[in-house]
């Protein structure tokens, strides 16, 4: 059987933060013989306004995953514009508030 063998890019909340909260971040790849770990970013002396190299790349399903395990640490937003998700919430809530709302003042729903 063949593992998929893309990069997997995960972030969790640190158990152990010595100056604050922090987020672990993982990346590894596997394949159906190896697993390969990522090690901590290398950074490099260079000139002022130099257009850095790519140092990671993963796929949208990967960054879906990643962006998914930042929330579950407590990543938010800063824009404030909240997600899908919540609104959805927040609509379904609305539309039993106004079902309740008509059937008590015994109005006919649209």
């Amino acid at each position: 059987m063949d593992i998929d063998n893309r990069i997997k890019m995960r972030a969790r909340r640190s158990d152990i933060s010595f100056g604050g909260d922090t987020i672990n971040l993982y990346a590894y790849q596997r394949d159906s013989h190896s697993q390969s770990v990522a090690k901590k970013i290398e950074l490099v002396q260079c000139e002022k306004y130099v257009t850095p190299e790519v140092f990671a790349e993963i796929e949208m399903q990967e960054a879906q995953i990643l962006m998914d395990d930042l929330w579950a640490a407590g990543v938010r937003p800063t824009e404030g514009s909240g997600s899908a998700g919540a609104m959805k919430a927040v609509m379904n809530h609305l539309d039993d508030m106004r079902k309740i709302a008509f059937k008590k003042l015994d109005i006919c729903q649209p």
